[in-house]
Formats: C-alpha cells, sequence, structure tokens
C-alpha cells in the first residue's frame, strides 16, 4: 500500500509511542522527513529502480528531458523488442541513435527519485518500500537516544538490512541479470 509523507510520519511516530496528533506532527516533521529521504536515496542504491518509457526518436536524436523522471543511467534504446545502440551527444540530456529512423522508441533507464518535501508527497519507489522507509525513520531516530533505545535501532536496522536485501531481487532492473550474446 503506497503512503503518503504524512502517513509515514505518523506511523514512524506511533511505532515510537509519541503521538501523532496534528499538535505533534509538525515538531518532528523535519527530522522525520530528512530521515525518509535518507532512506529514499539508501534503497535507490539498492535497488536501482527502472522504468520503460516511450519517446519519439527525431533525427536520430531523443532528448531525455522529455521523460517523466530524471535519469540516472540509461540502460538501452528499444524498438520492437530490438536493442539499438547509442550514445550520449555533448549535450548529456540528449542520446543519439545512429542509424534508426524517426518514431517512438522504448527508453530503458534507472531513475532518480524525488527529494520529499510536502506532506502529501509519495516516495518514487514501489510500494513495498515504504514500510522499509517508516522502518529506517524510527531506527534512525531512536539512534539519538539512551543506550537501550540505541540497542533497538540496531536491531531495526538489521531488520531493515534483511527487508531490504529480500527485495532486491523483486524489485531490480531485470536487465542486470541478463547476458547479452551478440554474436
Amino acid at each position: 500500500m503506497a503512503m503518503t509523507v504524512l502517513q509515514m510520519i505518523e506511523q514512524a511516530l506511533a511505532e515510537m509511542d509519541h503521538p501523532s496528533n496534528t499538535a505533534s506532527v509538525p515538531l518532528w516533521r523535519d527530522k522525520l522527513l530528512r530521515f525518509a529521504n535518507e532512506a529514499v536515496v539508501d534503497l535507490t542504491e539498492a535497488f536501482h529502480p527502472w522504468r520503460r518509457d516511450v519517446l519519439t526518436l527525431t533525427g536520430g536524436m531523443l532528448d531525455l528531458s522529455e521523460l517523466p523522471y530524471t535519469v540516472g543511467k540509461l540502460l538501452g534504446v528499444e524498438r520492437g523488442g530490438m536493442r539499438m545502440p547509442f550514445y550520449y551527444d555533448s549535450d548529456v540530456s540528449k542520446i543519439c541513435v545512429p542509424g534508426a529512423s524517426d518514431g517512438a522508441v522504448t527508453v530503458v533507464y534507472r531513475y532518480l527519485p524525488k527529494t520529499l518535501t510536502q506532506d502529501g508527497d509519495e516516495p518514487e519507489l514501489p510500494a513495498a518500500c515504504h514500510p522499509l522507509i517508516v522502518q529506517y525513520m524510527v531506527a534512525r531516530f531512536e539512534m539519538q537516544n539512551d543506550a537501550t533505545a540505541q540497542n533497538h535501532a540496531g536491531m531495526l536496522l538489521s531488520h531493515y538490512e534483511l527487508r531490504k536485501r529480500r527485495l532486491k531481487m523483486d524489485l531490480s532492473e531485470p536487465i542486470g541479470y541478463t547476458i547479452f550474446n551478440r554474436y
């Protein structure tokens, strides 16, 4: 189930036995939001979230700025299920696809999720990652408390890492596990 920033903050506060009412959420919002963004960066580095989107090839060029997400790494350009060779132009937002006719092509790329800033923002990661973000928020918050809370935080971070590893095979890009034989 997808969660918004506000829902994640409220759940994190509930797990820490803090009140999650309208008066207490603003007190902890900035700190927990910072931890949520740390978790999004960590999960992005672990899972390499990827997408397939269609762009129009014009004059052998693709404009990556037309994609709905920021490109972290271009993985491939395809047409009709066939991969096409490409290279970056002098401007890294442009891609040259030599010898290809104009028209629609599918661009496969790793994307970079946007930074969470508003209460209504949803992390641009699969919904299966959202509980992990909450767990990370709680662990990071508890790391700043007494020794008992720090021990609990260590356990939460260990559990976070275990769950992250289990999700990795399901969420990572499938192209990463493929061998291409060009001969």
